[in-house]
């Protein structure tokens, strides 16, 4: 029998945990977390989005993307905005604040994503890619 070390899903697990590290030791003198950057980063691609988009947009539960929101809004990263088409609704959008903090730490996920893809080479980063896709189309 195989370790349970050895298994596709412990593997993954602890590469996550390695990369979530190496971003938030980044992120941590800016005051977010990796999981804040998307968001950043979302709006900064498409600001004005709503929660339910910014959760499908970053494949997270809605009631989590509302508890990253807050701790953003309240760092005055983010606002929300009334959606004028539905008053039940808000929008999250970038304050110059936030804006300014994406397009400061956008560079360390650019720079670590290099770092992968020159480790990897061209064949592996691709068939990477079509795996990492394969697991986000299973069911949970």
């Amino acid at each position: 029998m195989e370790s349970f070390r050895d298994l596709i899903c412990f593997k993954l697990g602890s590469a996550t945990r390695r990369i979530q590290k190496y971003y938030n030791n980044r992120y941590g003198e800016y005051g977010i977390t990796i999981a804040q950057s998307f968001i950043l980063f979302s709006l900064l691609e498409s600001d004005g989005l709503s929660i339910k988009n910014l959760a499908e947009r970053l494949n997270i539960d809605s009631s989590a993307i509302t508890g990253l929101v807050d701790r953003l809004e309240k760092e005055s990263l983010v606002e929300r905005r009334v959606d004028p088409k539905d008053r039940r609704s808000f929008s999250i959008f970038l304050t110059n604040k936030g804006k300014n903090l994406a397009e400061t730490v956008l560079p360390i996920a650019v720079e670590f994503n290099e770092k992968l893809k020159t480790n990897l080479g061209e064949e592996q980063e691709e068939s990477l890619k079509t795996f990492l896709c394969e697991i986000e189309k299973l069911e949970a």
